[in-house]
């Protein structure tokens, strides 16, 4: 990822919608992954995770970024993975969701985050 796909969540609900997203310890994040046979094939390694987060879902089995979708649509938490943590689940969302936010076009991108906001907003 370069400079500017690294951003973090926090630095993009900013920047489109103007609002700060309020993170409490062990809360969730919500966001839909349009799985797009380009997604689907990506291998996790795409991602740019770091060591122990990608260790943990390549010893779970997961190689692509499909595979990975697809269990946590599934209702696979994370979490439970052995050496998966919450700073590695974090992780693996966060960039789950960057991966998400930079394949939609740029005309996509900001009515994206405001669906996201919506939708963390009714879960909380």
């Amino acid at each position: 990822m370069n400079k500017d796909q690294s951003r973090t969540l926090t630095q993009i609900v900013e920047a489109l919608a103007g609002t700060r997203l309020h993170e409490r310890k062990g809360g969730k994040f919500y966001f839909n992954f349009y799985l797009n046979s380009k997604a689907e094939e990506a291998p996790i390694e795409t991602l740019d995770l770091g060591v122990r987060a990608y260790n943990s879902l390549k010893r779970a089995g997961f190689s692509t970024i499909g595979d990975l979708a697809k269990a946590i649509a599934k209702g696979t938490e994370i979490s439970k993975i052995r050496n998966c943590g919450s700073k590695s689940c974090r992780e693996i969302m966060e960039k789950m969701f960057l991966y998400q936010y930079n394949s939609l076009p740029q005309d996509r991108r900001e009515s994206y985050v405001k669906e996201v906001i919506l939708l963390n907003a009714s879960k909380s």
